[in-house]
């Protein structure tokens, strides 16, 4: 007897059995799902996918713009590197409004009127933003240009500022922390 052909034999015998033995399989219908919940599905927005499953609803979307929207006061302290000095100045009143989902601009911040361009992210952060503004991101004079950032917290509604000014009178930091009235 030839084991090769028994083999062989055994082999197909148990195939035929386990295909005889098969039935198709059949999902079971999924438990349905609750979908009251609504989320925002806008990349750029601070709350992108929050509640997600749900229903896409981006009227909820809050974008990085909002939360630094507001009049604030500022105690403003200036470091003056050459000098080495500080100087704390009296409580500047200033409003931010919106320019569109991630820009935004500082209203009253300098005597002359300048508004200061800044994009958003949605991670709470802005940075001075000279492509929005003419030419270059001036600050309350003319000689002055403007670098800088800031950061909303929303533990307390408030904005840690950090801005630095290069003048014909030399590179000053502007740095504190503005309250939201």
């Amino acid at each position: 007897m030839n084991y090769r052909s028994i083999i062989y034999g055994l082999s197909a015998w148990l195939c035929m059995a386990l295909l005889a033995g098969c039935q198709k399989w059949e999902d079971k219908p999924a438990p349905p799902i609750e979908l009251s919940k609504r989320y925002c599905n806008v990349p750029t927005a601070i709350n992108y996918n929050r509640d997600f499953p749900g229903i896409e609803d981006n009227s909820v979307c809050i974008f990085p713009t909002g939360p630094y929207v507001g009049a604030y006061s500022f105690a403003d302290s200036v470091f003056y590197p050459d000098v080495d000095t500080a100087v704390v100045f009296p409580l500047i009143n200033f409003n931010i409004s919106s320019r569109n989902d991630t820009q935004f601009y500082i209203n009253n911040f300098c005597a002359g009127g300048n508004q200061l361009a800044f994009s958003a992210n949605r991670y709470f952060r802005a940075v001075s933003d000279s492509v929005i503004a003419p030419e270059k991101q001036l600050m309350c004079r003319s000689l002055d240009t403007l670098s800088g950032t800031m950061e909303y917290r929303p533990a307390d509604s408030s904005i840690y500022l950090e801005f630095t000014v290069v003048s014909d009178t030399g590179i000053s930091t502007h740095r504190g922390r503005a309250y939201k009235k």
